[in-house]
């Protein structure tokens, strides 16, 4: 029987918070509401106090009596049960004793951030709360203390005298602590307070998940993106990543990873990252790769740290986050400092054994070890030389069909570039004894005609950007092979002494070569976030790619075919 229409409004998760409210609109009730409604769920509230407080500071506090809490906690209830309940700044004991006897008996999701101390180090909660809320811990499924906060609840002594020395290590012991001496429930340790290096994040690998930001290790592996990342690229001994420890019953279940943003708008970071773990878990679909609960914790740093990165200008001191990011449908986040290239990130890894099988093919491996047949170099380097001048040809057009002056002269720049490797190309075939009139009377073989043709039908029948797109997989994959390449001479999986094709390796390693391609990774992401694609246009656009990165891996095969 066919399914018939349902025309009847869609449910909303919903989501309770018990917090204080921060008259400045950043943290507290205002960032919970702001976080729940960006998640897509509905949202309710009980308040514990009113702060007189803006960007510089808290210059008031009125506790809301316990019998009001109560009050406004039971209207809540006895209305619409909550899928989840977040509980941040809970003011005072009696408040919290109180919240723990009406939570004991219910069947609901709880997450706690304790909300103690400040990211500025201000004690936010008397001492005797503080023990109260041994009463609370039997009823919390997610806690969430920073690190200030889990040294107060544990006990621990770390060597280091600030929170911002505390090495990995340390905060591993402290995570583990935390969550023995507070109960069995689930802790995610946030280590925005520290900062730690990669080298002290790979010491782990393989003893848990480790969730890095942009990707799992293969991505973090492509040299064309650590290229273009070199302003912001952390070396591995360097301190400068953030590291989220989630840990339950003692043990730890996974690390996540990622760049600490250099923003002073952090102001409500905690309110707004318990507040996203209790809608990620009320929206999370429990199906799909993976476990879902690593899925539902990432979705919810994501979350926070995109909106501290997309943050804007407010107030004299430190700023709210941009709680509203989700709001803008985007099929591709905007490039920002905290992360450069969203788009080519995405063409990569769409389909990452499909660009390995170009830019690490066996052509490509053997020529960086020496023993690629000297024939089969040469039938390649000769049809590299047509190819030349379709892509010359491609750029001409991008040119012709520019309607801004930054698009003209990133397709003029890139024709340059093509004029002196061409050049360039001509003199070093004269090395292998190939003179021009031979380049020019040697037969142009079929997988060079079939890239070529497409890369001209798609720049003649499509937009700009459909051009950009077809020119970018030779750009970019030739300044990878280059830099994979320079790379494992370094490892001595590949040589240059000694070996036919050394000034080959050494061109597309070199710097102007590589300027290029950093030039045509900008101009790509800078078109792209001018003119953001809808899910459709990303999915032509990636569908482009692709067929250009199959047509190049099959110039590689043309070269190896000659022995086969």
């Amino acid at each position: 029987m066919a399914s018939t229409l349902s025309l009847a409004p869609r449910k909303r998760q919903h989501i309770l918070t018990i917090a204080g409210s921060d008259s400045g609109g950043g943290a507290g009730i205002q960032a919970d509401l702001k976080t729940i409604e960006a998640f897509g769920c509905y949202g309710s509230s009980v308040l514990t106090g009113l702060t007189a407080q803006n960007t510089k500071g808290v210059q008031a506090v009125h506790e809301v009596p316990t019998d009001f809490v109560i009050k406004q906690f039971r209207s809540v209830l006895s209305d619409e049960p909550p899928a989840c309940i977040k509980l941040g700044m809970l003011t005072n004991a009696s408040i919290i004793r109180a919240l723990a006897a009406e939570l004991k008996d219910l069947d609901t999701i709880n997450v706690l951030d304790p909300v103690m101390i400040s990211t500025s180090g201000h004690t936010l909660l008397p001492e005797d709360a503080i023990e109260a809320l041994k009463d609370l811990y039997p009823s919390i499924d997610y806690f969430t203390p920073n690190i200030p906060e889990a040294i107060r609840l544990s006990g621990f002594s770390p060597k280091s005298s600030s929170s911002s020395d505390l090495t990995l290590r340390e905060m591993v012991t402290l995570a583990k602590e935390t969550n023995i001496k507070t109960g069995a429930f689930t802790v995610l340790l946030k280590g925005g307070h520290a900062s730690v290096s990669r080298e002290e994040v790979l010491a782990y690998k393989g003893q848990f998940p480790i969730l890095w930001e942009e990707g799992d290790e293969e991505s973090d592996a492509i040299e064309v993106l650590s290229l273009y990342k070199k302003y912001t690229q952390i070396p591995e001994h360097q301190k400068g990543l953030v590291v989220d420890i989630l840990v339950n019953q003692g043990e730890i279940q996974a690390m996540y990873v990622g760049k600490k943003v250099d923003s002073k708008n952090t102001h409500g970071t905690g309110c707004t990252l318990s507040t996203a773990i209790a809608c990620a878990y009320a929206t999370e679909s429990r199906e799909g790769p993976g476990d879902w609960n690593f899925r539902m914790f990432k979705r919810a740093i994501s979350y926070t740290q995109s909106a501290i990165a997309s943050s804007f200008p407010f107030g004299q001191g430190h700023g709210p986050l941009n709680h509203g990011h989700l709001s803008v449908k985007r099929a591709l986040p905007p490039p920002t400092k905290h992360n450069p290239h969203p788009f080519l990130s995405h063409l990569i890894q769409s389909n990452l054994p499909l660009w390995n099988s170009y830019v690490k093919h066996p052509f490509v491996v053997q020529l960086g070890k020496g023993t690629l047949p000297r024939e089969c170099f040469e039938h390649y380097i000769k049809q590299d030389y047509h190819y030349l001048k379709h892509y010359a040809r491609a750029h001409a057009l991008g040119a012709y069909k520019a309607n801004s002056f930054v698009d003209i002269k990133a397709f003029t720049d890139i024709a340059g570039h093509i004029a002196r490797e061409s050049e360039m190309h001509v003199s070093y075939c004269e090395s292998f004894g190939i003179s021009l009139k031979e380049l020019e009377a040697a037969p142009e073989a079929s997988p060079c005609a079939a890239y070529a043709r497409y890369v001209i039908d798609i720049g003649t029948q499509g937009d700009i950007l459909d051009l950009y797109m077809a020119v970018a997989s030779c750009l970019v994959g030739y300044g990878e092979v280059g830099l994979w390449l320079k790379s494992q001479v370094e490892k001595g999986e590949a040589k240059l002494e000694g070996n036919l094709y050394k000034r080959w390796m050494e061109d597309y390693s070199g710097a102007d070569f590589l300027r290029a391609v950093e030039r045509g990774i900008e101009n790509l992401e800078r078109r792209v976030a001018e003119d953001p694609p809808n899910e459709a246009r990303l999915a032509r656009l990636t569908a482009i790619w692709h067929e250009c990165v199959r047509l190049e891996s099959a110039f590689w095969d043309m070269g190896l075919n000659l022995i086969k």
